[in-house]
């Protein structure tokens, strides 16, 4: 794959989605990153792990599942491909787990993810600022939201 085509196919976390659906501080950068997978600029891949990541998220909060279909929906409406995790991905993050995961460090889910851009050989758009300051130790390359 070459470097035009990395940049171009990327591994979007589950914050970006969750930005633009809620309309937080960073609605105007995801809002950017969504526009350009619709005009077809940028191809979204996702971890299969993500529907499940946020459910998850929105659950513990509180949310009422009937609020969490319509935000699992709006990132459904959204195009990407989801990518399985298969059991190299599954031992991957669980491995990246062991070695950052914990309080104010990796999440059990991002584990997942970045185990899934590492096997797919993508990048990946996040705000996380551990994934970004850490990118290199986890083996990976992101692209920060707030730069998007």
């Amino acid at each position: 794959m070459s470097s035009r085509e990395i940049e171009r196919n990327v591994l979007i976390d589950s914050d970006v989605f969750l930005s633009y659906i809620k309309g937080d501080e960073m609605i105007e950068h995801s809002e950017r990153v969504v526009n350009s997978i619709t005009s077809g600029s940028l191809k979204a891949h996702i971890s299969s792990m993500l529907f499940d990541d946020v459910i998850t998220g929105l659950r513990s909060k509180g949310m009422e599942i009937s609020d969490v279909l319509k935000v699992v929906l709006a990132i459904a409406s959204i195009d990407h491909t989801s990518l399985p995790v298969t059991s190299t991905i599954a031992i991957n993050a669980l491995m990246l787990y062991e070695r950052h995961g914990g309080s104010r460090k990796l999440h059990y889910f991002d584990a997942f993810h970045i185990a899934t851009v590492k096997i797919n050989d993508l990048s990946m758009i996040t705000s996380d600022q551990y994934i970004i300051e850490h990118q290199k130790e986890l083996g990976i390359k992101t692209i920060e939201l707030r730069t998007q």
